[in-house]
């Protein structure tokens, strides 16, 4: 087959240095993040500055965030198809069995346009029942329903891209995805500065112009998988679905699918209690200080998914004490870079508030930077969490990642939430961020044990014909927590920022 033994893949499986070419295949993702959590502010920061009233602008932002939560929950089953992708793909890439590397990014496109279309109806469907049970009335309804109806049309096109984006990954590709993303999210910005600030839309515009930005370079993507000189080349015949290539895909994209689905809808069921508690102002200031962690985990999960792409082709090509490394160095990369990123982030937690929401609500402006201090703290902890994820995803092992989210949010958050607010009430909405930043350390303690559970294994079945699902190429008897030789202190370690 032509094309499929990249430079990228060969540096992945041979190359000395790990640590710098993952930084350095990194960089496309993490300039594509970035500019994509500059997008997320784009609405709310021309919306902000709309004509209307403090409680018009008020609910127009409060819809906009409810949005973000609801569109995280929904989209959990193409980010499961992603992640899927990627360890199936890098596997059979680290296996040389670029024949059915091939087959299977195919079925992975065809998955993510299903799934696409069955999304948008669902939203079209049901919207005017979910969004009041979101506690949107008034003016923040009758906002979020036009916005979530219109941004709706655009899920194809989105879950299209995050299948499309793993596949090139996961051969090391990651420029074009970013140039791609990247001119969708310039024009989105474009649009909605014209759709708001100069044709006066409002939120309808915004919706508009993100819609526009979204879907307008997908056409090229799918080209790219047809003429493709360098990476997998698709045919149409591998974009036809089979039950049986979809039994084989459903192992590694279900978990996936549903650990993002628990981790979202445990956010959305906050998001919800936030807004129906407390109202628009803390509701808005919670996603404020959200977009600010979320802008600083960039680096973070630029360097842990192509963590997890080496990860998978080196278990792929029969190296687990590669993918060992590989493992260890993203951790103090990730760790090392959070506690320089928080640090500055601290000190101008103020001027990113307000130039996000404006000066015109001071209480808003308040609160946000209230907020934000708590959840840059416990940055580093993610960090190391997401670190975690990173081998759960590469090794094909994302149940443990389910387990993982899980227990952070269902076990630890919620509940936790809940027994402050109804013991504690003179906290008021502090408890939103005692909870997140209590959960967010005591669930490392959690992840770690899991670790304990993995083998380096290849889990995909490289051989032609049966149907035997899932078997190991080289089995390896050392347990995973054997192999990194990582410890409690070590954890520690990283945690103190003494690497």
């Amino acid at each position: 087959m032509q094309g499929e033994i990249s430079e990228n893949t060969k540096r992945m499986l041979y190359g000395k240095k790990t640590w710098l070419q993952m930084l350095l295949l990194s960089l496309p993702i993490l300039i594509n993040n970035l500019i994509k959590s500059f997008n997320g502010m784009v609405d709310i920061y021309f919306v902000s500055r709309m004509e209307g009233s403090s409680e018009t602008i008020s609910s127009a932002i409060a819809a906009l965030n409810l949005h973000e939560t609801f569109n995280n929950l929904i989209l959990a089953l193409g980010v499961g198809l992603s992640i899927g992708a990627m360890a199936v793909v890098s596997q059979f890439i680290g296996a040389k069995r670029y024949d059915k590397a091939k087959y299977f990014s195919g079925q992975f496109i065809a998955l993510s346009v299903i799934v696409g279309i069955v999304l948008t109806i669902f939203i079209l469907v049901t919207s005017w029942l979910i969004i009041p049970l979101m506690g949107a009335k008034g003016q923040t309804f009758e906002f979020a329903f036009s916005y979530f109806n219109i941004r709706s049309f655009e899920l194809v096109g989105v879950v299209f891209f995050t299948v499309y984006q793993a596949i090139r990954q996961s051969q090391g590709s990651t420029v074009l995805p970013t140039i791609y993303n990247v001119l969708g999210i310039l024009l989105n910005i474009v649009l909605t500065w014209y759709f708001v600030s100069v044709l006066k839309m409002g939120v309808m515009g915004s919706a508009w112009a993100t819609l526009i930005g979204n879907m307008i370079f997908v056409p090229f993507m799918l080209l790219d998988l047809y003429r493709s000189k360098k990476y997998i080349k698709l045919k149409t015949k591998d974009l036809l679905p089979r039950k049986e290539s979809i039994k084989e895909l459903w192992p590694f994209a279900y978990p996936a699918a549903l650990s993002h689905a628990i981790t979202y809808f445990g956010f959305f069921i906050i998001n919800v209690f936030v807004q129906r508690v407390y109202g628009d102002d803390i509701s808005s200031a919670f996603a404020t200080g959200n977009k600010l962690s979320s802008l600083l985990m960039n680096p973070i999960y630029a360097i842990t998914t192509i963590s997890a792409v080496f990860i998978g082709a080196n278990i792929g090509h029969g190296k687990p004490e590669r993918a060992r490394k590989i493992y260890n160095e993203s951790g103090v990369m990730t760790f090392s870079i959070t506690v320089v990123a928080i640090t500055i982030a601290i000190i101008y937690r103020k001027p990113f508030v307000e130039a996000l929401v404006g000066p015109g609500n001071p209480y808003l402006v308040k609160v946000s930077i209230e907020y934000t201090i708590w959840l840059l703290l416990t940055q580093p902890a993610m960090a190391i969490f997401q670190n975690y994820m990173a081998i759960f995803n590469g090794s094909g092992n994302s149940d443990l990642g389910m387990k993982a989210q899980s227990f952070r949010l269902w076990v630890l958050r919620i509940p936790m939430l809940i027994i402050l607010f109804i013991f504690f009430k003179n906290l008021s909405y502090s408890i939103v961020w005692i909870a997140m930043n209590v959960s967010n350390i005591l669930a490392l303690f959690h992840a770690h044990h899991l670790t304990k559970r993995v083998s380096l294994e290849v889990k995909v079945n490289i051989e032609d014909g049966g149907q035997t699902a899932w078997y190991t190429l080289c089995y390896v008897n050392l347990k995973f927590h054997k192999m990194l030789e990582i410890s409690w202190e070590l954890v520690l370690v990283q945690m103190l920022g003494y690497i």
